[in-house]
């Protein structure tokens, strides 16, 4: 997916207002934070959008340089805007897939959060080398994303069942305990899952097994709450001995 198609450059809604009503996400946010190393100096927030992300980053690690890319302009103009009084951070247009335009072993950490499942299956073989390579020597990457529970031909019965009973789980839940644009914009986007139309869920096991075969040396799967939603991040690292 590039910047040209990213359906995200043209969201009518305050997404940082939205998903703040979110607990699920929330947690998310919050678990994918703790996996932050306390002594990394360069961050790279990937599909970094408005900058909800970002902020945390920032505020657990006050000193460090922050740079974000995303594929959709007005998202990375929303977050130069937000972040314009703090000379460390940065957002810049890119994608995971494609990050040519950061030198190898520039970052100790690369994270994101709800932004990868927008990648095209076959992209992900590239997106797990590029994070590679552009990671130090022992640096991490942490993936806080959604998550579905089969793979499978797109519009294939057995995959199309399990994602359409478990974003209906999630909008049902985000009517209950979030709030009533949460779910709509959930709803709103059901199609694109169901076409896997630039929202592409994958299982965790998915994500996890390309990034070993990347490369990466370990990669754990965290659960948060509630676990039914599928929530999930991703901590995979890079060896501390390998060549960058």
């Amino acid at each position: 997916m590039t910047s040209e198609t990213t359906h995200w450059n043209d969201v009518g809604i305050d997404y940082d207002k939205v998903l703040g009503t979110d607990a699920s996400n929330v947690a998310l946010l919050s678990a994918a934070v703790d996996q932050l190393p306390a002594g990394a100096r360069d961050i790279l927030d990937i599909g970094s959008g408005t900058g909800r992300l970002t902020s945390l980053c920032r505020t657990a690690l006050p000193e460090a340089r922050i740079v974000g890319v995303d594929p959709a302009p007005a998202m990375v103009e929303e977050a130069e805007a937000k972040f314009a009084d703090d000379p460390l951070t940065s957002f810049r247009h890119g994608v995971a897939e494609d990050l040519s335009g950061l030198p190898d072993a520039s970052f100790d950490v690369a994270i994101s959060s709800f932004a990868l499942h927008h990648l095209e299956l076959g992209t992900y073989p590239k997106a797990a080398a590029e994070l590679l390579r552009v990671l130090r020597p022992g640096g991490v990457f942490i993936n806080a994303d959604q998550f579905c529970r089969v793979m499978g031909p797109a519009g294939s019965k057995e995959r199309a069942t399990d994602v359409l009973a478990l974003l209906t789980d999630k909008a049902k839940y985000y009517l209950r305990e979030a709030s009533f644009e949460r779910m709509l914009l959930q709803i709103d986007l059901l199609p694109r899952f169901l076409r896997e139309d630039g929202e592409i869920l994958t299982t965790p096991e998915f994500w996890r097994d390309h990034l070993l075969d990347a490369g990466f040396a370990e990669a754990d799967i965290v659960a948060t709450e509630p676990v039914e939603l599928f929530n999930r991040v991703i901590v995979a690292r890079k060896a501390p001995g390998a060549a960058s």
